[in-house]
């Protein structure tokens, strides 16, 4: 009856284990499954992310052959808009060099409207931190800024428009500048 008993006892761990393997392999198909549809939402979400990014409407910048940029050098973009409705982030791109010996930079900046009215502001653009470490993006010693200058703005009037950017510190050259521009993006 022992004998009946143990091989029973056997044949019921055999079942067991079979089941176990079976329920692990199932187990094993199933976390899988799941990992490649997590992997596939997060690239599906990362596509939406970066296609329902800012619009960007102008983004034009001038470079500086011997990153020197001069007082008498201005930067003029004209541009027409018909767009009263949307609102815009206006940006200065800045893209220096370690060569430049501040941590910042004012420039003075003109908008001149399609009426021919114009504002006139002065623009601190921060380059580096207290601590002398460059805050843009970049490697090699080239680093680009993006600042922000306006943050959801309508354009007033239809028509075309001018923004022109110079330089405004105390010195006639700048070293260490290699190109300066405007970026407007269509706010979400």
């Amino acid at each position: 009856m022992r004998k009946k008993e143990r091989k029973k006892e056997e044949i019921g761990q055999r079942v067991i284990e079979k089941n176990n393997i079976v329920k692990t392999h199932k187990t094993k198909a199933a976390i899988m499954v799941k990992i490649k549809s997590s992997y596939l939402a997060v690239f599906l979400i990362s596509i939406f992310f970066v296609s329902c990014g800012n619009e960007v409407f102008v983004d034009n910048d001038v470079a500086y052959e011997q990153s020197l940029w001069n007082v008498k050098d201005k930067f003029v973009l004209s541009f027409d808009q018909l767009d009263t409705v949307s609102n815009y982030n206006f940006f200065i791109t800045i893209r220096n060099t370690e060569d430049y010996p501040y941590r910042n930079i004012y420039v003075f900046l003109t908008t001149v409207f399609p009426d021919g009215k114009s504002i006139r502001d002065t623009i601190d653009c921060p380059l580096a931190n207290y601590q002398g470490k460059w805050l843009g993006k970049g490697f090699g010693g080239v680093y680009d800024n993006r600042i922000i200058y306006m943050h959801k703005r309508r354009f007033p009037l239809p028509g075309e428009y001018k923004i022109v950017m110079e330089q405004a510190m105390r010195v006639e050259e700048l070293p260490g500048i290699t190109n300066v521009g405007i970026r407007i993006e269509k706010a979400l």
